[in-house]
């Protein structure tokens, strides 16, 4: 067995222990494999016990720092906060989102409040609790909130410092919205800096009843794009190879600190930037190796992703269901004698195949036309990410906000028109979809060895 081969096992264990003690309970036997240690012939198995542990153990840490908050014996109290607000300020349709310190603040849609300000809040704290099935203490566990405060008295005590990627950030966002229809402004806006708060209710719900909702999400999908037109770029400046996949990557994770550090194009980020690592030193590509390190590498600063975070698990989903079956996919539609078209659709139908668990059993319902709505705008997608990208970069980039909005009224029409349909999405029961599965992962497995067998390589 060789060195990456047992580094990508404890990566597995590790993960392993994480979503042990999320569902279950942290199972603690690090001792256990301290003593296997001693013996040769369970060295290994020994120290996979280990990680596994620890993977138990990340998790208690992050549960008893929840647990054992102060905030905790104020619910239902009036309290006064005073700090920083060290987290992008989010405005949404009927309200602005405010982290400060552990406490979710709701507030008025126009606050004049932003990232660096000191402010003091007086209201009454709310302690997260579950509602229905939905975990909502779990869901804002996962960025460190224990309680929430809904429209409380706010002073502003000093303005920040001027923090330059903010600030570009929102300039770049004004210039959006002044180069581009207000209908579609806020669809390029979501989809070039991250900023989905702006996008109405009408239009969310017509893209989740299109199964489009991913476009206006930073994900692996924007980093990908981001990435190549970073790397082609460098290239054509005249810089060798090697030297251009080093500075991309230093570009890759700018933009991803720009736009907020989401956990999708967090993933992204990581996963290209060891892909180019590895071409750099002239290795070849790991596939699923790379993304299980990715994820290895996320959940060690943050365990509760795994269960909390649903872009998270939609993104390794996705992901890995282009890995193991887009090749399947595209020999079953070789039919279709254009490559490119092809190729599209079997990335399409491998990453919503694997997704598609998840969905339902997070919403209750799945969209029919997600597949033909895909289809009508992925090949278009790219194309306005570069074009809104360059749009805020260039200074003339005014001349290209006429194709962009051209598109993005495409784009709109298309989800609109499918979304409309009678049977647009459909309840189906969690456990019916799962029995499906079972033949296809036996296609996958028949279809695709190589690829799930790559420990033995």
């Amino acid at each position: 067995m060789t060195s990456s081969q047992k580094l990508i096992i404890l990566c597995l264990s590790f993960i392993g222990g994480i979503f042990f003690a999320s569902y279950f309970f942290a199972l603690n036997i690090f001792i256990l494999g301290i003593i296997m240690m001693f013996d040769k012939r369970f060295v290994f198995a020994g120290l996979c016990i280990i990680f596994f542990s620890f993977g138990c153990f990340r998790v208690s840490i992050e549960v008893n720092k929840i647990n054992n908050n102060e905030l905790l014996s104020f619910h239902g109290k009036e309290i006064v906060l005073t700090g920083t607000i060290s987290k992008e300020v989010k405005q949404k349709d009927e309200k602005t989102e405010i982290v400060l310190g552990d406490v979710l603040i709701f507030t008025d849609k126009y606050s004049f409040l932003k990232y660096g300000d000191k402010i003091k809040a007086k209201g009454t704290l709310r302690i997260a609790q579950k509602i229905d099935d939905f975990d909502y203490q779990g869901y804002l566990s996962k960025s460190g909130i224990v309680g929430t405060m809904a429209y409380p008295e706010i002073e502003l005590i000093s303005s920040g410092n001027n923090n330059i990627f903010y600030n570009y950030k929102e300039k770049s966002s004004q210039k959006i919205r002044e180069l581009m229809p207000p209908q579609v402004s806020p669809i390029l806006e979501a989809m070039v800096l991250g900023n989905s708060g702006k996008i109405s209710k009408e239009t969310r719900d017509v893209l989740s009843k299109s199964g489009t909702s991913h476009i206006v999400a930073i994900s692996g999908m924007h980093i990908v794009i981001f990435s190549t037109m970073i790397f082609w770029l460098l290239t054509n400046l005249g810089l060798w190879r090697k030297q251009a996949l080093g500075l991309s990557i230093i570009f890759i994770f700018t933009y991803i600190f720009l736009v907020g550090c989401p956990p999708s194009a967090l993933r992204a980020g990581i996963m290209t930037s060891l892909l180019f690592i590895a071409e750099i030193f002239d290795r070849k590509s790991f596939n699923l190796r790379t993304l299980i390190l990715a994820a290895s590498i996320l959940l060690l600063f943050n365990p509760l992703l795994l269960k909390y975070d649903l872009g998270f698990q939609l993104s390794f989903l996705a992901v890995l269901g282009i890995i193991l079956t887009s090749a399947i996919f595209n020999e079953w539609f070789s039919f279709i004698k254009w490559k490119k078209v092809r190729e599209i659709i079997a990335v399409t139908a491998s990453a919503q195949i694997f997704s598609l668990p998840i969905l339902i059993s997070s919403f209750g319902y799945f969209s029919l036309v997600s597949f033909f709505t895909n289809l009508l705008i992925l090949p278009i997608i790219s194309i306005i990410m570069i074009l809104g990208i360059l749009m805020v970069l260039l200074p003339f980039g005014f001349i290209l906000s006429i194709p962009c909005s051209l598109l993005l009224f495409y784009l709109l029409a298309v989800i609109t028109f499918f979304s409309s349909m009678p049977f647009a999405t459909v309840n189906i029961p969690i456990f019916v979809i799962l029995l499906l599965y079972i033949p296809l992962l036996y296609f996958v497995y028949k279809g695709n060895k190589k690829e799930l067998e790559f420990l033995r390589q």
